[in-house]
């Protein structure tokens, strides 16, 4: 694993706790077992191929719990409750673009959160893919991290949260760029970020047609049988999936489908 400089790590960790300094209060001590009973983990001992996830305090970037690094990132478990968030920072390939992504997605999801009513504030799913973390093996590799609220303090951001982080190299080409999507009370409230533009937005990935083509794309549906259930041309149909592939980066149709069903898009 190519060895990232230690002033860089500090200097990123610090803009990570930069981003998330509007969280003010201290999450509970709530066991860990009792939470992953409640989230369907029996026992800490559940494994989950492919994704490295846990339970991180958001105050300190901290993580209580965490499993699969060994197998997914080749670090132990042990490394990561001891060294906290700078081990995961250690883990990723060392440009500053794509290191740099996660003090941005982080700013990007409390600046999200700030823009909801504070009603809908504690029910947020946060997606942040594109970024790339080396393989035990030293191979590079492309992730998608999900992000979910477990307690919140007064003002509605999350200070306890549980993040899975998921290989996707399978599923999108190779790229520099990277992605954030977060979707409030099912889908209420969308907001969504690219590294092209580097500004949040407050709609969804994809317009209302595109989703239309998705939808009977996931049902099998030919081009010519989506257009006529539309009422536009085969062309139509084939540009919009064209250019829902481009958004994601997605490999090809199959993944695109994939992709927008771990990002929350598709349900």
């Amino acid at each position: 694993m190519h060895k990232i400089p230690t002033y860089t790590l500090e200097q990123l960790y610090r803009k990570c706790l930069e981003a998330v300094n509007h969280i003010s209060g201290v999450a509970s001590e709530k066991t860990t077992e009792k939470y992953l009973q409640e989230m369907g983990f029996f026992n800490k001992e559940t494994t989950y191929l492919n994704a490295v996830y846990g339970i991180m305090d958001m105050s300190n970037l901290s993580f209580r719990y965490i499993a699969n690094t060994e197998i997914s990132l080749g670090i132990s478990e042990e490394d990561f409750i001891e060294k906290g968030f700078s081990q995961f920072l250690q883990t990723m390939t060392p440009e500053m673009k794509n290191m740099s992504a996660i003090p941005t997605l982080f700013g990007y999801m409390i600046d999200s959160i700030k823009e909801v009513p504070e009603e809908i504030r504690q029910n947020f799913v946060a997606y942040g893919y594109g970024m790339k973390h080396f393989r035990p093996s030293g191979k590079p590799f492309h992730t998608m991290v999900q992000i979910f609220g477990l307690e919140y303090d007064s003002n509605g951001f999350p200070t306890l949260c549980f993040i899975v982080d998921q290989d996707i190299d399978h599923l999108i080409k190779p790229t520099d760029q990277y992605w954030g999507r977060i979707s409030f009370n099912n889908g209420e409230f969308v907001t969504t970020f690219s590294s092209k533009e580097m500004e949040m937005k407050k709609q969804d990935i994809f317009s209302k047609r595109e989703l239309d083509v998705l939808k009977l794309l996931l049902k099998g549906y030919e081009s010519k049988q989506i257009a006529d259930k539309l009422f536009i041309s085969s062309n139509t149909v084939d540009n919009h999936r064209k250019n829902m592939i481009r958004k994601l980066d997605a490999r090809d149709t199959t993944a695109l489908v994939q992709l927008t069903k771990q990002l929350g898009i598709l349900r």
